[in-house]
């Protein structure tokens, strides 16, 4: 055998080897890969949480990465979606972040998820522009019940070590302890107290404050207490026919148009929006001041108004509570 040949075989022999110890990692990668892309966790209360359906490609450009849809497994083997009236679109949305241990309580049984909002909007000279913002609300998994859809600092705090309590720090300085025998939920009442105050026809965007009404239904299950205000939201839903303030439960105050207090638009443009998220821009804005009646509201930041139009039907929506003032 020559030299030449000699090297030629070693060569050969080089290649396979490389092969041979490539195919496993590529295996490898490959099952890595397709568990991140469907990452689930579980709680010792057998509950499962399912991240899927990545952000795609195109979107994700434009919004980052992320999951777009999450689901609960609960207990008695039940599903089901959460926020699923936010879905991801060229105009914005949610996007779900998968967590950490850290995350979760010290008994396993809540979990603060790691979600942004996203929409698309307009500088003042009409450029198109991405607007995100972190939030933070807590999933009760033993009921799939999703509470205090917070933002902001609040969403940097930390699990009590022994009691189901989160703590924060404000901007302040002062610390903020929330505990979750206390934690402050969505209910049909609420629902439908606000709703009947406020005069619309359309029901839909204070249940997407309540995050849906699977997620109210979790939240507030129906009893027999309850039963009446849960009869008159599915009325609401299903006609489109204003619920006269008639039909209001007893304890609810009676709405009044002329109650309502105006506020005045302070910014050049103050975009509308579907519910109070940055991913449901309607694009449409009104205008530094335009006067408008505030009939709602989601605190912090968030108001719903009345804005009225000569010779037209008034115009309802959602507002950032920074554009307005008295």
């Amino acid at each position: 055998m020559t030299a030449s040949h000699w090297e030629m075989g070693r060569l050969t022999m080089s290649i396979a080897i490389r092969h041979f110890l490539l195919i496993p990692a590529l295996l490898a990668s490959q099952q890595v890969w397709s568990a991140q892309d469907r990452p689930e966790l579980d709680f010792p209360n057998h509950v499962r949480l399912i991240y899927s359906e990545p952000v795609s490609p195109e979107l994700s450009r434009t919004f980052g990465s992320g999951w777009t849809r999450l689901t609960i497994t609960r207990p008695d083997g039940s599903t089901l979606p959460i926020i699923p009236d936010e879905p991801l679109t060229t105009e914005g949305g949610v996007i779900f972040s998968s967590v950490g241990a850290t995350a979760r309580s010290h008994d396993g049984r809540y979990v603060v998820l790691d979600i942004t909002r996203n929409g698309v909007t307009e500088t003042e000279d009409g450029k198109p522009t991405v607007a995100s913002r972190e939030y933070c609300p807590i999933l009760d998994t033993q009921t799939g019940c999703v509470a205090r859809d917070y933002t902001g600092v609040v969403c940097g705090g930390t699990w009590d070590a022994q009691k189901a309590v989160w703590h924060s720090q404000l901007d302040s300085g002062k610390q903020v302890s929330e505990s979750m025998v206390a934690l402050e939920k969505p209910t049909a009442r609420d629902v439908w107290t606000q709703f009947s105050q406020a005069k619309t026809t359309d029901i839909k965007p204070f249940l997407r404050v309540a995050l849906g009404i699977e997620n109210l239904r979790a939240c507030d299950p129906p009893s027999a207490e309850n039963a009446g205000y849960y009869a008159r939201i599915q009325a609401a839903l299903g006609d489109s026919s204003r619920v006269t303030s008639s039909s209001a439960p007893a304890g609810a105050a009676p709405a009044d148009l002329t109650s309502a207090p105006v506020w005045t638009v302070k910014v050049a443009r103050s975009w509308l929006y579907e519910r109070p998220s940055v991913g449901s821009n309607r694009h449409g804005y009104l205008i530094r001041g335009d006067h408008v009646e505030v009939i709602g509201e989601e605190k912090p930041d968030w108001v719903r108004i009345r804005y009225i139009r000569a010779g037209k039907a008034p115009l309802e929506a959602w507002l950032q509570r920074q554009d307005i003032t008295r």
